[in-house]
């Protein structure tokens, strides 16, 4: 009989603070059409959690993050494409965390991701790694974070995006 009760009482106590939201995040905005196929990107959680809460927040994006970066980064990449050239992002992993105590209206995305290139017979592969920031709308609730990382997404994808070109650049001037 105590038995029992003790694995009640500890299924009562789990039970208690085991919250878990999950809350939409659409991030098809970031999806433009004409991804140059050249360009892909692979990885990414279907499910991300924002860490740092009181609870935990598992924020679901739609469409794929993959799918988002890599339309952000072929957009913004495009005007350096040359001729033969191919790039391969894999690994892509991010992070979301809130510092409630220091800024609990402010989400921040670290976002790495590994890319190969090839061009001109020549091969590189390169790590990138960024931090972006922004504030949250609606109070910090869990809505305003599913709101905030499609902003975070395309930070991010700029700063990658930025480093990439000026790897590109290094291959283009590269003579054949």
């Amino acid at each position: 009989m105590k038995r029992l009760l003790v694995i009640g009482a500890a299924a009562l106590l789990s039970a208690c603070g085991g919250q878990v939201v999950h809350a939409p995040a659409p991030i098809g905005d970031l999806v433009k059409p004409g991804t140059p196929p050249w360009l892909t990107v692979t990885g990414g959680e279907d499910k991300l959690e924002v860490r740092g809460l009181d609870h935990k927040l598992l924020l679901e994006p739609a469409p794929e993050l993959a799918t988002a970066v890599q339309s952000q980064l072929g957009t913004q990449v495009l005007p350096s494409y040359f001729q033969g050239l191919v790039v391969t992002c894999s690994s892509l992993a991010t992070t979301l965390h809130v510092d409630e105590k220091k800024a609990p209206g402010e989400l921040q995305l670290e976002m790495s991701l590994h890319c190969g290139i090839w061009a001109r017979g020549f091969d590189a592969d390169h790590d990138y790694k960024v931090h972006v920031s922004t504030a949250v709308s609606d109070g910090a609730s869990d809505q305003g974070y599913a709101q905030a990382l499609p902003v975070l997404l395309a930070n991010g994808a700029n700063d990658v995006a930025a480093r990439l070109r000026g790897d590109l650049q290094k291959f283009a001037n590269t003579p054949r």
